[in-house]
This record gives structure tokens, sequence and C-alpha cells, in this order.
């Protein structure tokens, strides 16, 4: 059955300008509403198990559930408004004097900065005529009751707002844990337009990641503001549970958040200090805890990410920010992480999962084969050293090589590479050729090889024969890569070189040609072993029915097989 349709570029983008207007215009209703959404997600499934406490008709019911969870909601919008309004209404009425103070502390490591400019101002006024007219020094009387009594109006005005806004959040919360799953089903038939399967996976999708991000990091940032209450109080700074409270709800938005925190409490720290040991122990204090909370909590607690790359989470908070301002800060990483959850499974938000997902966008036998495609040999070879680091040289050309080689293979087949790619591959490969490992010449070893690599037809078949003459002299079986001839040519060449195992390299080439060449090397030599690789074309089982595989000759879709295979068929 079909998915979600795609929509068209023009259609996409003016569907997307619509939405961001409506976001922006309709923020007063549906800002209340996504923190609403996002607290029914997390909460749902305690609601639930409190539901199902208490026995028989003594349960305390979905109504009762939801009712006890509302008034802890509350209770702590409450207490956090509480916190704001009388410790930040206490640090706002000392604003005057901590800016005196900061000035103050700032001005001391600036004295030879300030001698040099009255030095300067001095010698200006020296070269000044003395009959010059005289200035008047104009004086500007500043209303210090003014200002403050401006300030203590924004801050009431801003906590005002801060308890509309819970109230309405809580209002709407209660309304979808009471109705969460009709809800629910009305959301998904809407949605779905007959595919239940999709619909269902996206949703199970967004809810998990969400859900698992959105805990972890409630539970990481109320204690990072406990801890930072706690030390701050220790220390012996005014307002350290406002500061505590504030630096836990900055803490989610991705980055900024923290810096900003941390910026405030030093503000403060040098506010109420004389000297400098006061703001150097907060600072020490917070970076400590910093490190702490980056390398060992946040490992632990998220375990795997939200799905969202470092360039997504950035460009979130900025979008989020500047459309629903300070909430849509913290609401910038789970949103986000929705659209990317549903851009997976939807075809029309696929671009999206692409964009703002922290999967790669290319895989690295695409990555290689694009970077050969733009003629950018350094990026390549950088590439395949970094995948040949973290797997090993084998695997690497397994994994991401071949791959590769196998495109390029295709695309000249077809004529669809203009010269300059081609020499550019070639230079490249040679390039990979000379870093592969090689074994040492050996006085012991036997001249004739043991094994005789031969490229099905020419072309990066060549390229592919040579790299696994090199990985099985490596492991210390005799091997040599011959260049492209007619079959029967090959064939007398197996026959006069004494090999006693033929390994055959067809990379995208019709599996006519080696079978042609095994044909041609068993009438000449019956007794040879025969390994035909036929490199990323299919299970191994499949390639031997293909290939018409008898009990000398074995077919091979990998280096890796193809090195076990001639190392448990050559003597030793």
């Amino acid at each position: 059955m079909e998915r979600w349709p795609r929509w068209s570029s023009v259609a996409g983008l003016g569907v997307a300008v619509v939405v961001v207007a409506v976001l922006y215009l309709a923020k007063p209703v549906l800002l209340p509403l996504a923190v609403a959404v996002l607290l029914n997600v997390v909460i749902s499934p305690a609601v639930t198990r409190l539901e199902r406490v208490g026995v028989g008709p003594l349960r305390i019911g979905r109504v009762g559930s939801v009712l006890a969870v509302a008034l802890a909601i509350a209770a702590v919008f409450a207490g956090m408004g509480w916190i704001i309004g009388v410790q930040g209404g206490a640090l706002v009425e000392r604003l005057p004097e901590y800016r005196r103070t900061v000035l103050t502390q700032l001005r001391q490591p600036l004295d030879s900065l300030r001698r040099f400019e009255r030095t300067a101002r001095e010698v200006r006024e020296m070269a000044e005529p003395l009959g010059g007219e005289a200035r008047v020094s104009k004086v500007e009387v500043v209303e210090g009751g003014s200002e403050l009594v401006g300030l203590a109006r924004d801050w009431a005005g801003s906590v005002a707002s801060l308890f509309g806004t819970a109230g309405l959040v809580i209002v709407l919360l209660v309304f979808l844990l009471i109705e969460r799953e009709g809800l629910r089903d009305r959301l998904i038939r809407v949605v779905a337009r007959g595919d239940l399967r999709v619909t269902t996976s996206a949703f199970g999708d967004v809810v998990d990641r969400v859900t698992r991000y959105v805990r972890a990091l409630a539970l990481l940032n109320l204690g990072h503001g406990a801890i930072i209450a706690l030390g701050l109080w220790l220390i012996g700074l005014p307002g350290a549970l406002l500061l505590g409270l504030l630096s836990a709800l900055l803490r989610f938005v991705p980055y900024l958040g923290p810096w900003l925190a941390a910026v405030l409490a030093l503000v403060v720290a040098l506010a109420n200090s004389e000297g400098w040991t006061v703001p150097l122990t907060v600072g020490l204090f917070l970076v400590g805890l910093e490190l702490v909370s980056n390398n060992l909590l946040e490992p632990w607690l998220f375990g795997t990410s939200v799905g969202l790359s470092p360039f997504a989470l950035i460009f979130s908070t900025i979008f989020w920010g500047w459309l629903w301002g300070p909430i849509g800060l913290v609401l910038a990483t789970p949103l986000t992480a929705c659209l990317a959850a549903f851009g997976r499974h939807a075809p029309s938000l696929e671009p999206l999962a692409i964009l703002l997902g922290d999967e790669e966008a290319l895989p690295p036998p695409e990555r290689l084969y694009q970077r050969l495609l733009a003629r950018d040999p350094y990026e390549a070879s950088a590439l395949v050293a970094e995948r040949t680091e973290a797997l090993g040289a084998l695997p690497a050309w397994d994994e991401v090589v071949l791959p590769a080689l196998g495109l390029l293979e295709r695309d000249r087949q077809e004529q669809r590479l203009d010269p300059e790619q081609i020499e550019v591959a070639r230079e490249t490969f040679e390039l990979l050729l000379s870093e592969l490992p090689e074994l040492e010449p050996d006085a012991a070893m036997p001249t004739a090889p043991a094994v005789l690599c031969i490229p099905a037809r020419g072309g990066w078949d060549e390229t592919v024969c040579a790299a696994l003459a090199r990985f099985l002299s490596a492991l210390g079986v005799p091997a040599r890569a011959i260049g492209h001839k007619l079959s029967a040519e090959v064939a007398v060449e197996v026959e006069h070189s004494g090999a006693k195992l033929v390994c055959i390299s067809s990379l995208a080439s019709p599996i006519g040609a080696a079978q042609h060449l095994v044909v041609r090397i068993r009438k000449h030599c019956a007794e040879t072993t025969v390994v035909v690789g036929l490199w990323g074309q299919g299970a191994e089982a499949t390639l031997q029915e293909r290939i018409g595989a008898d009990a000398r000759t074995y077919a091979v879709s990998r280096l890796v097989g193809a090195t076990e295979r001639v190392r448990g068929s050559t003597p030793t």
C-alpha cells in the first residue's frame, strides 16, 4: 500500500511558509498547547500506573489520577514562581548596588589602561591654545528611583505572564490526559490515510525518542540545578535557590543554556564580593561540575541520542527561539526530534529527516564515490584511511572500496564518466594500493606463486586483483596479479605459472565472463582450484549456483571470504 504522498518542491515550500506563519501568529495558543502535549507524552505512563492504585471500587481512577498529577505540576509551578518572585525581586531591588560593585570590580584590572587614557587626555589639553573657548560640562540628572520602579514593574509583569501561561498549560494538560486515548485515535485516523502500520511506527518512534530524552534531560538538569543551588549557598551567594532553578531551566537550551547560567552565577558572585576570591571559587565549582556532567552523567543517562545532528540542535534552538521566545528555546530539541522522527517514516517529510537526523546522509561507499566524481582524491583517501583505522584494511576494502569501485565500473561501462574523473579515480586507487600491507620478500619463499589473481575483464577488476594479491601476500600466501588478457592466453599462463589456485575477480562484469574463464582454465588445468570473486553481487550460496561451482570451484562475494577460502585451500 502506498505510503504518505510526496509533495512537489514548490508546494512543499509554500506549505512550509504557511506553517511557519501560523506558528508565529498563533503563538499565544500553540505555545501552551505544545508544552501541554510534551508533558502529556512524558507523564502519561505515570498517570496510567496511578490509575491502577487501589483495589476494586477503591481505585483512584482516570479523573482522580489526572487531578493528582495536575495538582503536583501546579505545586511545582507555584514553587518555581515563588522562588522567582521572592529571590528574583530581592536581586532586582539591589540591582543599582550590584551595578556599582561590578563596575568597581571590573575597573581594577583596567588601571593601567585608565592611566594611559588620563595621560593622553592631559597631553591633548596641554596642546590646546590657551585662548580657546571655555568648555561647559553638561550635567545630566539621572533619577535612580524611576529606573528601579521600571525594573520592578517589568519583573512583576514577567512573573504574572509566567503564572498565566502555567495555568493555561495545566488546564490543557488535564483535558489531554483525560481524553488521551480518544485524541490519539482521532489523530491517527487523520494522519494514517489507511496505512495504520506506518503511522503507528511513526508515533511509536516519536514517543519513545522524546520520552527517553526528556526524562533523562529533566533528571540531569534538576540534579544539576540542585547541586548548584547547594554549592552557591555554601559559598554564601544570595539568591542561590534562584540561580540553581535558572541553571536547571537554562540547561534545557542546547549548548547556549549552560553558558548563560554560568555567566549569571558569575555576575552575581562578582556583584557580592570585594575581591576575586569568590568569583574564582564559583567559576572553578561550575567548571568542575560541568566536566563531571558532560563526561560521566550525560553518557550514562542518555545512552542513545535523541536522533539529531549537532547542526540540527543549533539551528532548531535559533529557529524556535526566534519563533516562540524563551520557552521556544526549551522546546526546540523535543519539537525538532518529533519532526525528524516523523521524517524517517513519511516520504513527504524525508528531507527533514535527512537534514536534521544524526544518521549519515551518504553511506561511506557513496561518499567515496561522490568524492571521486568531484575530483577530490585527498578526501577520498582520507575516508578510506579513516575506515581502515577503525576496521582494518581488508574489511575496509570490503565495506567501502569494493562498493565504490562497483559504482565506478557500472558508470564506466555506461560511458557516464568523463576522462578526468576516470583519471582521478585511477590515481586515487593506485595510491590506496600502495598503502596496502605487503609481505617482504623471503629467500625461503618459493618463486612460483601459489595463487594467481586474474581479472574477468579490464578496468577496476584489475585493481581488485592487485589488492587481493597484496592481502594474500601479507598473509603469507605467495600471490601475483596479472592484467586483463584473452581467456585463451589466461589459461596458458595459468598452466605455465604452476599456480595451484586461481582467483578470478569480477566486480560489475556480467557473470558470463567469469564462467567463460572457469571453463577455459578447467580445460588446461583440471586440478587447479578456482575461486571466483563476484564482489558484492549476492549471497555466496546463490553465487555458487549461478557460477555452476563444483568440488574445485568456489564463489565468494567478499575479499575476506576470498582470503579465507584461499588460505584453506592452499597447502602450507
